[in-house]
């Protein structure tokens, strides 16, 4: 048996959406089943998964109290039945075959991979805005390893929104690292990063599958700069928990010694900034406020790490 989780925190008004992707797969309904992982929702998503559960049996619905998405998935491999857990996000919805082609490398594939990762496509509610950088799409859960399937090897990647994972594989491993992940308001990442590496590094194989498709809406409230900007600072606060520096013995002088580099380059990027402005170099004066909200995330968690308070 296959097992879908769907891991879900205050949705309960997009749920019913992937809840049906999920349920009208063409894979035969007796192979695979559903579970709902709560993480504390507040909202009506008790009553949306009961209404759900009356018309499918195969839904199955837990609460993890501890916040964060990585706690949300490590409970889903505890609770998942299937030798194969695949994942989807609770604001995202499936192709019609998206579990058929998910699992097709599982029979097809030597060797057998270990894990699956497919496309996710973005949906833009209304026109994709031109300001908006094609390299930070994958911020918003943009995921393209091209038209041809194969495995991914070291410097790779996956996004966890479109994945599948051998059950007792991941548990070996460990699970997700709980430090990583979404956690409320804290928009942490790398938990995908983290375990994909720690695949290969294994000697586990992954698997790109393009035909096994995943589409992720792009609200109104996520196609402003204030939004991105914020997303980027983030993404460099988890950059330092994802790098070797957090698996040294001595972390704190290290992170110390990060700081200090990454207040220089601060600097130097807010003076770049500066003059671009000067001569009238807007696009170049937007790219450098870039990298430098992401590095003063980088800033924010290596502070933290020196303080031994991360």
């Amino acid at each position: 048996m296959l097992s879908v989780a769907i891991c879900t925190y205050n949705r309960a008004s997009l749920l019913n959406h992937v809840l049906d992707s999920v349920a009208r797969q063409s894979l035969a309904k007796d192979q695979f089943e559903i579970v709902i992982v709560d993480n504390g929702s507040t909202d009506r998503t008790r009553e949306v998964v009961a209404a759900a559960q009356m018309k499918d049996s195969r839904i199955r619905y837990v609460v993890e109290p501890k916040a964060g998405i990585a706690h949300a998935r490590n409970r889903a491999l505890q609770e998942a039945r299937g030798e194969n857990l695949a994942f989807i996000d609770d604001d995202a919805w499936a192709d019609p075959k998206w579990l058929e082609n998910l699992i097709a490398p599982l029979r097809s594939i030597s060797p057998t991979p270990e894990c699956i990762a497919g496309p996710v496509s973005l949906v833009w509610d209304g026109r994709r805005p031109d300001w908006f950088p094609d390299r930070f799409e994958s911020l918003l859960c943009r995921y393209d390893m091209g038209d041809a399937p194969h495995f991914l090897s070291a410097g790779g990647y996956l996004l966890t929104t479109n994945s599948l994972f051998h059950r007792e594989t991941l548990l070996r491993l460990g699970g997700m690292r709980t430090d990583l992940g979404h956690r409320r308001r804290a928009l942490i990442g790398g938990e995908d990063n983290d375990v994909f590496n720690r695949l290969v590094a294994s000697g586990h194989r992954v698997y790109y599958q393009p035909e096994a498709r995943v589409f992720h809406p792009v609200p109104k409230a996520r196609q402003t700069r204030r939004y991105l900007l914020r997303r980027l600072f983030w993404d460099g606060a988890s950059q330092p928990l994802v790098d070797a520096v957090c698996k040294e013995h001595n972390v704190a002088s290290r992170a110390g010694l990060e700081l200090y580099r990454d207040s220089r380059r601060l600097v130097r990027f807010f003076l770049e900034i500066l003059g671009e402005i000067v001569t009238g170099d807007r696009a170049g004066a937007q790219d450098g406020l870039y990298r430098l909200v992401q590095r003063a995330g980088r800033m924010r968690t290596h502070l933290l790490m020196a303080l031994g308070a991360h």
